[in-house]
């Protein structure tokens, strides 16, 4: 190599670096290719079918497809649905302008507009940035046969590109499940009653009713103590599960209803089963035989007294097309208020009997069968002295001072020779009083 006489000795080090790589700051390697923008796949598309419309839901990438933060003001989305095996037609799209405010929606609020993107106030805390739209079925897919249809969505920069479709989420066209009509709620010592119209199609068509129950006040929760080197005893907190009325459910029954996105929502699967009102009586024998099935009743036996609920009715139906199981809901019905009163009585004691002992005084024996209810206080006792043609000669009255919390009693005060009619109430802790369990004892015997 020849070199320039006019250059500087100081050069030769300095190419010499050169040649070694060590000026300057580190290899930053290949270049990068500049970003193309393009927003992430979505992942969780999912699609449900209620009356003649199918839900689309989302939540919106926060990136593109090469790691970098994505602006949601520059994003589009497009949908396709396919019916059975056809192609995928472009249904629906959701406005540029609505992601922004997607970003601060919650999941399960949706806006009135006709694209249904989620929307809350300003300065809302940011949640999960969950878009929804809704398609709007044709007629030709809301009646016969259930029907496959697959749902896509692309996302598209402001450019108009886009990294592609995402995974596919699918409905059920056809005929759904007829809406519940004339749904009513009364109040009974064992639960708000619920009731609505029986519907005439059969139960392969409109499957079940499920029932959502909203408190409309529900109590806050207490505070859970954290643990620390010296901890406070921890509130407990009981988590809803998921609620079968009268007893029967889909999943193992447990002791609370689980609850929705809000703990204020409990879900209630129902099916055809005993008339709840038609055994309710206080005075009926157990030896009355068990009533009917009846469809379009049950019984919400988890409601609390004076908590104001809000009810609302479904039908859903499962079916299976094209190798896949799908659910069908009907649309919502009209609400129902209700507040459960605590004016119900408990039932009434059975088997009440009498026996009398003089060793040396007089005394009578009192037993009965135990009343099986939620807020027992106890039992009342009350004695009446009869003449000898069954009459009360006497005023009826109370020998306990308090509620008897055992299924007997000792009567220590009755007098030789007398004849007596007891009578046994049960009571709760409102102090609704049931009807009475009568026995006679007289100086021969009861």
């Amino acid at each position: 190599m020849v070199l320039n006489r006019r250059c500087p000795v100081l050069v030769l080090p300095l190419l010499a670096l050169v040649g070694l790589g060590m000026v300057g700051c580190a290899n930053p390697g290949p270049p990068r290719p500049p970003s193309l923008k393009l927003p992430a796949f979505v992942k969780d598309l999912a699609a449900t079918r209620r009356g003649d419309v199918v839900e689309l839901r989302f939540t919106v990438p926060q990136r593109t497809t090469d790691g970098l933060p994505l602006h949601l003001t520059n994003v589009t989305a497009k949908f396709c649905r396919a019916v059975d095996t056809g192609a995928c037609v472009p249904v629906a799209e959701l406005p540029e302008q609505n992601f922004a405010v997607t970003a601060k929606g919650q999941p399960g609020q949706t806006n009135s507009n006709q694209t249904g993107v989620n929307q809350t106030a300003k300065g809302q805390i940011d949640q999960a940035n969950v878009a929804v739209a809704h398609d709007a079925l044709p007629a030709t897919l809301t009646a016969g046969a259930a029907r496959v249809l697959t749902y896509r969505v692309e996302l598209y920069n402001d450019t108009n590109h886009t990294g592609g479709f995402s995974e596919p989420a699918y409905a059920a066209g056809g005929a759904t499940p007829s809406p519940v009509e004339e749904l009513h709620a009364q109040g009974s010592r064992l639960g708000v009653v619920l009731s609505w119209k029986p519907s005439d199609r059969p139960a392969a068509d409109d499957g079940i009713v499920v029932l959502r129950r909203e408190d409309l006040a529900p109590k806050p929760k207490a505070p859970v103590a954290h643990k620390a080197k010296v901890a406070a005893p921890a509130a407990s907190s009981s988590e809803k599960k998921p609620v079968t009325t009268h007893g029967s459910s889909t999943e193992p029954k447990p002791a609370k209803a689980k609850s929705d996105a809000e703990s204020n929502i409990v879900w209630l699967t129902t099916a055809p089963q005993p008339d709840p009102l038609a055994g309710d009586a206080t005075d009926k024998e157990a030896s009355v035989p068990a009533q009917p099935v009846r469809d379009g009743i049950t019984l919400d036996d988890t409601a609390l007294a004076d908590e104001p609920y809000r009810y609302t009715a479904e039908r859903r139906r499962s079916v299976q097309v094209g190798g896949r199981t799908m659910e069908m809901q009907s649309e919502v019905s009209a609400p129902v208020e209700f507040t459960l009163q605590d004016v119900y009585p408990p039932p009434a004691p059975t088997d009440l009997n009498a026996a009398s002992f003089a060793n040396p005084k007089l005394t009578v024996d009192l037993i009965w069968q135990p009343v099986d209810t939620p807020h027992l206080a106890g039992y009342n006792v009350y004695r009446e002295t009869l003449d000898g043609n069954g009459a009360a000669t006497g005023v009826k009255t109370r020998l306990n001072q308090v509620p008897v919390p055992a299924p007997g009693f000792h009567d220590v005060t009755a007098v030789a020779g007398q004849r007596y009619r007891y009578s046994v109430t049960a009571v709760d802790a409102k102090g609704n009083e049931s009807e009475s369990a009568v026995t006679v004892l007289g100086p021969e015997g009861p």
